[in-house]
């Protein structure tokens, strides 16, 4: 929403009037003059420029008492100067004298070659308030370069006993909230308990009003907001609101402060570029590989990428090289260009894997509107930001450019699209296998991560697409999330970021807030050491990581903390994405008592199951060594079950309508299964017939098989039947609790 024009032109006239002055801060009071044109409520106050100047009448509505603060742009912590105190105001005379013996002792703290400007006094109407916890609460906002406007809400007072009961971190939000999510936020606190229930409702909707009322202030003086605003708020802090036992003003701002910014001083786009630009990359007509060399016998990049769209069966790669001649790849004799002019048709795509120092010379010969891959890294005498200029020039003639510092692109062949493969290594190095099923879009910051990814899922291929985007100079994440959210073969994203560049990570927010896809992510760079190194890697900033996690929770994104996990998560959206479960209740077949146990403490959101009688009468038939512990949630079947025995408890357990969701714990090492690599493919043997179980009841299914290599051949079995699986029961219940917890959220 846009605030009122006549609110927001009271509003510009505060900023206008302190950047005439010479300033990009606001003085308290001009906090208040902000906060009171949203209908928060403020102290009455007085800025004083001239003491003398000061009447009894203009004292009259402050009596008794008053807060008196010194105003000046260079004192940061006034309390610690004698800059503020509570005094009578009933005789005029004595405050001109406070005044003054005020401005004395401020200045006694400089030097007289370091003495700040003193340019009045703000004299403030004293509400009374308690400081205990529960009675402050702290509104700071804050633009960040990468997410645009944020709005923090933070708990003031002390009460050590609360404390320890109720912790509570800030919140952290993106403006703008609307009115239900500022609500949802401070209903939700915890310092809530610290009111009456007669007040409670009362209470947290106040905070509610201010925080959403400030949120709106954030976004509509940010580089976010469209049309631009005349002024960027960069930072406020409200520290703090006070709720006081005074009838005129039950929640009211008692102090604040403020940073900003004419706008026009910069320019941060927050948006995408059309969809269509992109297709190029994935679906290109013709493609041109520039520094193909023609010796077979040496390592070359660019002869290997060659080779890989050419198995991929395309017949529209064409090769450069300033030399000329030709040269034979993959069995096939391929011209060698000297020029892009040279090649008969007109290519869609390039692919510039030739030396660094030539990159800044071949983008001016690509034609307008074209799509290139710069595998290469940035010339070494071209500063990060003057290439990024570079390539902003070209890309105002049409040009969308992946990389540089990259893989480029895997996209999976179909039967009505041929397929891209760039990422340089061969099959007898990196064999990337697609199927039907293949339903996920990987983007990585790093080439290395999206190799371990494949290498992480050989039995179910699940990458149908992968996008190395490097430094992103021009093609970054909102780009790719708003592509492939349209991308009817893909049913996941999943995504490893190091950093987002200005405006990014708005645009990022906006665009996967936008997408019906899950999109998971794993986030570098989220300490300080981290931050440079990503920085080095890939020439963008890395950021706040807590305001990049309330950008996650807020789009609905799946911000995944531990790497594992994030290759868990993915395999369990890609494999169960036709078995979305209907809630949160789980059951659990195992073979040995550890898994029961950890299962029951890894259950983060699940719930156990609670089985009907009819199932319970079923287990209890299957009881056949007495040793079932039949009545329990998760069913130890004890080392004595055999396959089909085992098989048929885990159908009892799914085909009970009081499970949404099932995980199955198998230690294979014991003498009743048939788990070896020589018995695991017999039709009665657990791998198959759990396979058949899984399809028959449809419903989300992951499995633990806690042992080494030597069961592989049943990891292979089972994940071929399409059930991931995983190497202990930590991995699979964490994957299958943000599966079910994710879906459960977005029925």
């Amino acid at each position: 929403m846009n605030l009122d024009p006549q609110i927001e032109q009271n509003i510009n006239k505060v900023f206008a009037g302190a950047l005439a002055a010479g300033r990009r801060t606001l003085y308290e009071y001009e906090v208040y003059e902000i906060l009171k044109a949203l209908g928060l409520q403020v102290p009455r106050y007085l800025h004083i420029t001239d003491p003398i100047t000061l009447t009894e009448d203009q004292l009259g509505p402050f009596l008794p008492r008053a807060v008196l603060k010194i105003v000046s742009p260079d004192i940061a912590h006034k309390s610690k100067l004698g800059g503020v105190k509570i005094i009578d105001v009933e005789d005029p005379l004595y405050v001109r004298f406070v005044m003054e013996v005020m401005h004395t002792e401020v200045l006694s703290h400089f030097s007289e070659t370091e003495k700040p400007r003193i340019e009045g006094f703000l004299l403030a109407e004293l509400i009374p308030f308690s400081q205990a916890l529960g009675n402050e609460v702290l509104i700071g906002v804050k633009e960040d370069i990468a997410f645009g406007p944020t709005v923090t809400l933070t708990k003031g007072g002390d009460d050590a006993e609360f404390f320890a009961k109720y912790y509570d971190p800030p919140n952290l939000a993106l403006a703008p909230l609307s009115k239900d999510e500022a609500y949802a936020i401070t209903h939700n606190l915890k310092i809530r308990h610290k009111f009456s229930p007669e007040i409670q409702a009362s209470y947290c909707n106040k905070m509610g009003d201010a925080l959403y009322a400030i949120s709106q202030l954030a976004y509509e003086y940010s580089f976010s907001r469209e049309p631009k605003p005349a002024f960027h708020l960069l930072q406020m802090d409200v520290n703090p609101f006070v709720f006081s036992k005074t009838t005129g003003h039950p929640f009211v701002a008692v102090d604040g402060f403020a940073q900003f910014m004419p706008s026009e001083e910069r320019n941060i786009s927050t948006t995408w570029k059309k969809r269509d630009s992109l297709k190029a990359f994935f679906e290109p007509s013709g493609i041109a590989v520039a520094g193909v060399s023609s010796d077979a016998t040496k390592y070359n990049m660019a002869r290997i990428i060659v080779g890989l769209l050419t198995e991929l069966g395309r017949e529209d790669v064409y090769c450069l090289n300033p030399k000329g001649g030709s040269t034979e790849i993959a069995g096939k004799t391929f011209p060698l260009y000297p020029t892009i002019q040279d090649i008969p048709v007109k290519c869609s795509l390039y692919v510039f894997a030739a030396p660094a120092q030539r990159t800044v010379e071949f983008l001016e010969t690509v034609p307008d509107g074209s799509a290139v891959i710069l595998i290469s890294g940035i010339p070494s005498e071209i500063h990060f930001t003057d290439f990024a200029a570079i390539v902003a020039q070209h890309s105002q003639r049409g040009l969308r450019i992946i990389g540089p510092n990259c893989m480029g692109v895997f996209f999976a062949p179909d039967k009505n699209r041929k397929g891209v493969n760039t990422l340089f290594l061969g099959d007898e190095r990196l064999p990337i296998r697609w199927t039907e099923h293949s339903n996920v879009a990987l983007f990585t910051q790093s080439g290395a991560m999206g190799i371990t990814a494949v290498e992480r899922a050989p039995y179910w291929p699940i990458y149908r697409t992968i996008v190395s985007f490097g430094n992103k100079v021009d093609v970054n994440v909102p780009d790719l999330v708003g592509y492939f959210c349209e991308e009817p073969r893909i049913s996941v994203m999943a995504m490893y970021l190091e950093g987002l560049g200005p405006g990014e990570g708005r645009a990022f927010f906006e665009a996967a807030k936008n997408s019906s896809k899950p999109l998971i992510v794993y986030k570098a760079g989220r300490t300080e050491a981290g931050a440079k190194a990503a920085a080095s890697h890939t020439a963008s900033m890395s950021g706040d990581y807590e305001i990049f996690q309330a950008a996650c929770s807020q789009a609905g994104i799946i911000l995944i903390d531990e790497l594992p996990d994030f290759y868990n998560a993915v395999k369990a959206f890609s494999m169960l994405d036709s078995h979305r479960p209907q809630g949160l209740r789980v059951g659990g077949v195992v073979n040995a008592g550890l898994d029961a146990t950890m299962g029951a403490d890894l259950l983060g959101n699940l719930k156990p199951a609670v089985y009907t009688t009819e199932t319970n009468q079923t287990l209890q038939k299957l009881n056949i060594h007495g040793l079932l512990n039949v009545g329990a949630s998760f069913l130890d079947v004890t080392p004595m079950t055999d396959d089909r025995l085992f098989a048929d408890i885990v159908d009892a357990m799914l085909s009970d309508p009081q499970v949404d969701c099932a995980f199955v714990a198998i230690v294979p090492h014991v003498e009743t299964l048939k788990t070896t690599e020589e018995l695991c493919r017999e039709a009665d043997a657990l791998g198959p017939l759990l396979v058949k179980t899984a399809v028959k009841h449809k419903k989300p299914l992951v499995i633990s098989v806690n042992a080494g290599s030597r069961y592989q051949g049943l990891v292979q079995v089972l994940e071929e039947g399409g059930i991931p699986v995983y190497p202990d029961i930590r991995s699979a219940m964490r994957a299958l609790d943000t599966f079910c917890s994710y879906w459960a959220r977005n029925k």
